[in-house]
């Protein structure tokens, strides 16, 4: 019988012993996966959709944040419940975890080991206004590039009407000749020719007389 209970008690301890592993096990998606504009696919936190921001002053892993005072008044920590543990949505594949603040003992999320904070001039899911000099957004994929257009053949351009030159005479002006090719120029060139001829004739015997 003793033997029996002591085997029950032992059991029990190790169910305790177990129990806060277990519940600890169970995590809090703090963040997720959202494309954003051009900036490609951004880490946003779930409870919002905002923008998540880390700070080029912290350093990874160091488990402290060098934001606080009025910097954590515009910046201000993504934080979690005591206990929480916070894991990534679908899409989000670094390392998350926490660090307590020094300053108010907040837990902080953090992402690779840099503590997570949003910007309190975004005021819609889609902002991006916290990407300024010394912070960044955290990129979990590059925005795809757009293919380039095929441009379309340029349209043949309109062959030039032909043009046909004017025919072009082979007489000289004022030759005194009759122009080839023409029969009633050259009967009248004729008759002039004859007329002309017999008045001179005219004169000459009106002088001798």
């Amino acid at each position: 019988m003793r033997r029996r209970l002591a085997i029950l008690a032992t059991t029990a301890v190790l169910v305790s012993l177990a129990l806060p592993g277990s519940v600890g096990a169970a995590g809090t998606q703090v963040v997720s996966a959202k494309v954003i504009g051009t900036h490609g696919t951004l880490l946003v936190a779930t409870s919002n959709d905002m923008t998540v921001y880390t700070f080029d002053k912290d350093v990874a892993g160091s488990g402290l944040s060098n934001c606080s005072g009025g910097c954590l008044t515009n910046w201000p920590a993504l934080t979690v419940a005591a206990g929480d543990t916070p894991i990534g949505g679908p899409g989000v594949t670094g390392t998350l975890g926490t660090i307590t603040r020094a300053d108010n003992g907040a837990l902080q999320a953090t992402y690779n080991g840099l503590p997570l904070y949003f910007f309190a001039k975004d005021t819609a899911p889609g902002d991006t206004n916290g990407i300024y000099p010394g912070w960044r957004a955290v990129v979990l994929a590059a925005a795809a590039t757009p293919s380039p257009a095929t441009p379309s053949p340029a349209a043949p351009s309109p062959a030039a009407p032909s043009v046909t030159p004017p025919p072009t005479s082979t007489v000289a002006v004022g030759s005194g000749s009759a122009p080839s090719g023409d029969p009633l120029r050259a009967a009248l060139f004729g008759a002039f020719g004859a007329l002309g001829f017999l008045l001179t004739i005219r004169r000459v015997r009106s002088v001798r007389s």
